[in-house]
């Protein structure tokens, strides 16, 4: 499902998504999150996906940039009461002019620049992963991270699906090339990809770290179906009375043992949850405005409840008490509930880690990260 609060979108990892979005102008109190993959939305630029690496880095400037969308969306995540996330360019973080540090060495590059436990890091994952303004020594310590959660993952048994990794390999051969293979082999070069085989392994990676983002990223969630009935429409008195009367005469129908999702899809005004009977999927405290939010964590289940938000009238049924489980699907860590979710436990999760591996001595910098970079040929050495 998937919300938009304060101007930032939630996205709840297993909805559909409404019509419009509930926005919360105020934060992460947001209504209904827009379901995953809603408004078709495809995988990342290649450069996301080649580049695992930037999955830990975008937790500074907003995961819905780094993170690929699911391919179908969940109705609360793209309903008219979630928040939309959106990521806002820093000027501070603009360079004005070139960058005063490049990678040295070729993408292609297989010399070994830190040993971690049975894997390495390369110097060719380095110069790929580079990008002007980036910390040398922060990024050889997220491509480490990297390398760490890869292995765990074989520990914890998490594997792709191949028929997955095509599809995303065919996916980009006709968006990037039309399906020219001498336009997209070029353009893998310019990538810095290489072959075909190169970027399947890449795209298989990425997939696994998704993966393990989603199983230690963990938050309260509840799961809720709703009817909306939108004021939004009108500014009319007279008008505003009869949709909260209509409203009211729907809950009445409800109690009286009418089907909750035949009316949802008759009725409902969230286009996103309505073609999912209303339903909104699991969503974390702080995805919805803040009434909805309020209602559906005070519930009980099974509990309906009529309430008021800047969207209209929103009857609402609480389907599963709230709980504490992993986030289902990556939609969902592109709403601020989902990168706050991400910060509290994902990051700790990943320290933790890398202290083991540094405690047990499996962690060792064989080229130091400053040793990767030289100056850009006319600008300024580093200060």
């Amino acid at each position: 499902m998937s919300d938009e609060s304060s101007g930032d979108t939630a996205y709840d990892a297993d909805d559909t998504s409404p019509a419009e979005s509930f926005d919360n102008p105020d934060g992460p109190e947001s209504d209904n999150a827009p379901a995953e993959g809603s408004g078709g939305r495809g995988r990342p630029p290649i450069a996301v996906i080649i580049s695992a690496v930037l999955l830990f880095a975008a937790i500074g400037v907003g995961l819905a940039f780094m993170l690929p969308a699911p391919p179908t969306t969940p109705a609360a995540q793209s309903s008219p009461i979630a928040g939309t996330t959106t990521t806002e360019t820093n000027p501070a973080s603009v360079p004005t002019a070139l960058p005063l540090l490049a990678a040295t060495g070729e993408y292609s590059s297989t010399e070994v620049i830190a040993q971690v436990g049975s894997g390495t890091v390369t110097r060719g994952e380095f110069v790929r992963s580079f990008q002007a303004g980036a910390e040398p020594t922060k990024l050889l310590n997220q491509l480490i991270q990297v390398e760490l959660v890869m292995q765990e993952a074989v520990t914890e048994g998490v594997t792709t699906d191949d028929a997955a990794v095509e599809k995303q390999l065919v996916d980009l051969r006709q968006s990037q090339a039309n399906g020219d293979a001498a336009q997209f082999a070029a353009f893998l070069e310019h990538a810095k990809v290489g072959s075909e085989e190169n970027l399947r392994r890449l795209i298989r990676r990425d997939l696994v770290i998704e993966q393990m983002i989603l199983r230690h990223t963990s938050a309260e969630q509840a799961h809720a179906r709703h009817i909306l009935l939108s004021t939004t429409v009108t500014t009319d008195t007279a008008k505003l009375d009869q949709i909260k009367a209509e409203a009211e005469a729907l809950l009445k129908e409800l109690e009286g043992g009418a089907d909750f999702a035949a009316l949802a899809a008759k009725r409902s005004d969230d286009p996103g949850s309505k073609e999912a009977g209303g339903d909104l999927g699991w969503a974390p405290r702080g995805l919805f405005v803040g009434p909805f939010d309020e209602a559906v964590f005070s519930m009980k289940v099974g509990e309906r409840r009529l309430i008021q938000t800047q969207f209209g009238w929103h009857i609402i049924e609480l389907l599963d008490a709230p709980k504490v489980q992993p986030f289902a699907t990556a939609s969902m860590l592109q709403t601020p509930a989902g990168q706050e979710a991400f910060t509290a436990t994902f990051m700790p999760w990943i320290e933790g880690l890398q202290k083991q591996a540094e405690a047990a001595q499996k962690i060792k910098i064989v080229i130091p990260a400053e040793q990767l970079v030289a100056p850009v040929p006319g600008t300024p050495p580093p200060a």
